[in-house]
């Protein structure tokens, strides 16, 4: 099912097509449209989208989706409940479909169709190989947040807990084995602004994370901005000593990442290297360049606009 054919069919049905949007926020990578219209194509291959309360539950069951919350499907049934307001639904369909949402919490089914929503919806436990070796990466992406050494354990825990026939076994392994490439961008961030975040996204293209290091420098003004709710998503961590202490800190292998806006900073990051390199030979950094649109913007020059409130546009939400 096409998402111009989820849109129609939610118009006619008197909804809000637009609700599906949702699924395109910058914190999906699983949770995303492809999810629903895979879990709608294996409710149409056991001929059970013709139900629109089955169709409805598996459109909504994810609307709301925030990783670092334990209710989104409370979240997402109330949200299914608000948009039924004016459609043609009786209490006792909306009251059921409510049900069917709820039921992808725990995967325990409670009302007629709850067991082939919930089948539908675990039903990339049986996929390919190649197939879960992209929807692992994908469930990493959407569980930044948390530190490598607690995710990889707790995602093993998950996968036996789903591995009943043994399919799920060679991602195990993969899991187990993999060595994923993690970055960490350090500075100071007072603020972080759009060039900080031009240089953030440029290095999650070449690592597989990103950890926003917030670090205390002697030098400058102490840090008193709070993280924006655009990088909410990723790892923050803070430390208040040497960089090469923090990067030893982690436990697992680590990239550093440095942005730069000119060939100023260059020189300045050249120089701070030779003294890292001294205190940790075998430290690897990356100096990520930001997009001449950007190279003017600096927390200084932020915290100096603030003063005259001219400093909005330079800032992340």
């Amino acid at each position: 099912m096409t998402i111009a054919e989820i849109s129609h069919r939610l118009n006619h049905l008197q909804f809000n097509s637009d609700v599906i949007n949702l699924y395109d926020a910058p914190h999906r990578f699983y949770h995303t449209l492809n999810h629903i219209e895979d879990v709608l194509k294996q409710l149409h291959d056991v001929n059970l989208l013709v139900h629109d309360e089955l169709f409805l539950a598996a459109v909504f069951h994810d609307i709301v989706y925030d990783p670092q919350s334990k209710t989104n499907e409370e979240d997402s049934a109330e949200f299914f409940l608000q948009q039924a307001k004016s459609s043609g639904l009786t209490a006792d369909q909306k009251k059921h479909i409510q049900q069917l949402i709820l039921d992808t919490k725990n995967h325990q089914p409670t009302v007629p169709f709850s067991e082939e929503l919930i089948k539908a919806d675990l039903s990339i436990f049986n996929a390919s190989f190649a197939k879960l070796i992209i929807y692992e990466q994908q469930i990493f992406k959407e569980f930044q947040f948390v530190d490598y050494k607690e995710y990889k354990p707790k995602r093993i825990e998950l996968l036996n807990h789903f591995n009943t026939n043994g399919n799920l076994t060679p991602l195990i392994e993969y899991v187990k084995s993999v060595h994923p490439h993690i970055g960490v961008f350090a500075g100071s961030f007072n603020p972080f602004h759009k060039g900080h975040y031009n240089v953030l996204r440029k290095a999650e293209k070449l690592f597989d994370k990103v950890i926003v290091a917030f670090g205390k420098n002697p030098d400058k003004t102490e840090r008193s901005w709070p993280v924006p709710k655009t990088i909410a998503n990723r790892q923050h961590t803070d430390y208040n000593g040497l960089l090469t202490d923090h990067i030893d800190s982690f436990g697992y292998d680590v990239t550093v990442v440095r942005g730069l806006r000119n060939s100023t900073d260059f020189q300045y990051e050249q120089n701070q290297y030779r003294y890292i390199q001294e205190l940790k030979p075998d430290i690897k950094i990356v100096n990520i360049f930001c997009d001449k649109e950007f190279e003017h913007i600096s927390s200084s020059g932020i915290r100096t606009l603030e003063k005259y409130n001219k400093h909005q546009g330079y800032l992340l939400d």
